[in-house]
C-alpha cells in the first residue's frame, strides 16, 4: 500500500519518504543525515531501505544532508542535469556518488515509477515529482514554485494524493520583518505559492479526483497553520472534510504525524 511521509517541510529543511514496507525513496535531503535517520526510525523505516534520493533543486533547505546520507547509504541521486553539475562543482555531492539526470526520463523502480515536472523557482533548475505506484495510485510532491504553470497543473490533476506548497499569507508577508527585496522575491513568479494560490489549485484538484492533501513548506515568519487551513477550506468548499477528502497541514518537523496512506 502506498505511503507518503512528510518528514520535514519548511524553509529550515525539507525531506519526504515515499514508498511501502519493502522500501522507497527520499524526495530531498534538506536536514542533516542524523536528523533524517532519526525521522525515518520514528516511522520504523530502516535507512537501508532508501533506494534513491530525488532532488527538487539545490537551495540549502533541500540538500543539506544529501552528501552524507547518499554516501553513507549508497543511494543513487536523481536530479536535473544543471543541478547535478552544481552539486558536484560545489562539493555538496561526493565525487563517487552515483547520479542520474532526470532528463533521461521516468525512473522505473519496479513498484514505483517516478517522473518529474519543471517548476518556476529562482534557481538553476527546479522540479516536482509524480509517483505512480504498482497498485494504480498516483501521488505528487510540489513545493517551491512561484506560479502554477500549465505543466504543473497537468502533472497534478488526477493524482490521488498531493503535497502542495502553501508558503505565505500575503498580509503577514507585507507587514512582516523581511526586507522589501526579499518580500518581492517570495511573492514573485519565481518565489513561493501563497495560501490563496494554493487554495485555488486545491479546488481544481478535488474536481479532478484528488482526495488526500498535505499542505507544506509553510513559512514560520509569514504564515500560520490556522490561516493555511482556513484558506484551503475556501478552495474545498462544497466538499466535506473527512468524508470527501482528508487535509493535513505539515509542521516543520512532521515526522511524528506518520504516513499518509492512500
Amino acid at each position: 500500500m502506498a505511503r507518503f511521509y512528510t518528514l520535514y517541510s519548511s524553509s529550515s529543511g525539507n525531506c519526504s519518504f515515499v514508498g511501502d514496507e519493502e522500501g522507497g525513496v527520499l524526495i530531498d535531503a534538506g536536514v542533516n543525515c542524523k536528523h533524517i535517520t532519526e525521522a525515518l526510525a520514528a516511522n520504523s523505516i530502516d535507512p537501508e531501505r532508501v533506494r534513491a534520493i530525488f532532488v527538487t533543486h539545490t537551495h540549502s533547505d533541500h540538500i543539506n544532508g544529501l552528501r552524507v546520507f547518499a554516501k553513507r547509504y549508497g543511494c543513487t541521486v536523481y536530479a536535473q542535469e544543471a543541478n547535478l553539475r552544481e552539486l558536484r562543482d560545489s562539493g555538496k555531492l561526493d565525487a563517487a556518488a552515483v547520479t542520474v539526470p532526470l532528463e533521461n526520463g521516468a525512473v522505473d523502480l519496479g513498484d514505483m515509477c517516478i517522473s518529474h515536472f519543471t517548476t518556476s523557482h529562482d534557481c538553476a533548475a527546479s522540479c516536482g515529482f509524480v509517483i505512480d505506484f504498482g497498485d494504480g495510485k498516483r501521488a505528487a510532491s510540489c513545493t517551491d514554485l512561484g506560479i502554477i504553470t500549465d505543466e504543473v497543473r497537468g502533472a497534478l490533476l488526477g493524482c490521488d494524493m498531493v503535497l502542495l506548497e502553501s508558503n505565505y499569507d500575503p498580509e503577514m508577508l507585507r507587514c512582516g520583518p523581511y526586507p522589501y527585496p526579499l518580500k518581492q522575491r517570495i511573492s514573485s513568479s519565481v518565489g513561493h505559492l501563497s495560501n490563496s494560490d494554493c487554495s485555488e489549485m486545491l479546488g481544481e484538484l478535488i474536481e479532478s479526483g484528488t482526495r488526500r492533501f498535505v499542505l507544506g513548506h509553510i513559512s514560520r515568519q509569514n504564515n500560520l497553520p490556522r490561516l493555511v487551513r482556513l484558506s484551503a477550506l475556501k478552495g474545498l468548499s462544497g466538499y466535506e472534510e473527512n468524508y470527501d477528502y482528508r487535509l493535513d497541514i505539515a509542521s516543520p518537523e512532521n515526522y511524528k504525524a506518520g504516513a499518509v496512506i492512500f
